[in-house]
């Protein structure tokens, strides 16, 4: 078989539930060496339908099955100094980290970027998070429609006249994990070049905020508000403001 793209690479995987496991998926199709860290009582994940034969168990919830395939896993409770300690050690021999903690919770644990930094100045940490580590919602409570939303894109998705749309599944968090991978590979890319590590902030926010296509432009530009069109796509000279 030919060697894959990402094969060589490392990777210590700190994600739950659905953005950033579909991340840390990607990079592990790609040929990546990813291990799954999770707590004590697991990835919420596993509590989430639909399950192999309807069956309700933590082993067997396809979501989680689905976005963890070709991962290794342990289990380590990084609220005790074992824990930390331990997780420390690992971070010695990988080349990237990837993380969807709430933005306070790693430096609480004293594993924030700068403190890995120190013991691994190669190390690229991605942070995934609702609006990104720094602002003034940074520590806002958010959902997969949250995102969706304040990104902007219910306000396009639609018809005219029915209210804001949503599209199916868990698309916020799939764009957001679509988007640190994106970043992660510039990332490694310059690692390449320089030998550095860097820290990868990545927003749902931000994120969907990036697939509005000319929406955002044909405002700043000309002052033109794109609308809700059904299954049409609406251009600058359809509605002046």
């Amino acid at each position: 078989m030919p060697e894959k793209a990402l094969e060589g690479v490392k990777v210590l995987d700190l994600t739950h539930h659905i953005a950033g496991p579909w991340c840390t998926k990607l990079l592990a199709d790609y040929g990546a060496d990813v291990l799954k860290v999770e707590r004590p009582e697991g990835d919420p994940a596993r509590g989430m339908p639909p399950f192999y034969h309807d069956e309700i168990d933590q082993d067997k919830s396809l979501l989680f099955l689905y976005l963890n395939t070709c991962k290794r896993g342990i289990t380590l409770n990084l609220k005790t100094l074992q824990g930390r300690r331990m997780f420390r050690e690992l971070l010695q021999d990988v080349d990237l980290l990837v993380e969807n903690f709430s933005p306070r919770v790693m430096a609480s644990l004293d594993l924030g970027y700068e403190s890995l930094h120190e013991l691994n100045p190669s190390l690229v940490m991605v942070s995934i998070s609702n609006f990104g580590q720094t602002g003034p919602y940074r520590d806002y409570l958010a959902s997969d429609l949250v995102g969706f939303a304040m990104g902007g894109y219910m306000y396009v998705t639609g018809w005219p006249h029915t209210p804001p749309n949503k599209l199916w599944g868990s698309q916020a968090y799939h764009t957001t994990s679509n988007r640190a991978y994106l970043g992660i590979l510039i990332a490694l890319f310059h690692r390449l070049a320089t030998g550095q590590g860097q820290h990868v902030d990545v927003s749902c926010q931000q994120a969907v905020a990036k697939t509005l296509a000319h929406a955002p432009q044909s405002w700043d530009i000309e002052g033109v508000v794109i609308k809700r069109m059904g299954v049409f796509r609406q251009t600058a000279a359809d509605t002046k403001v």
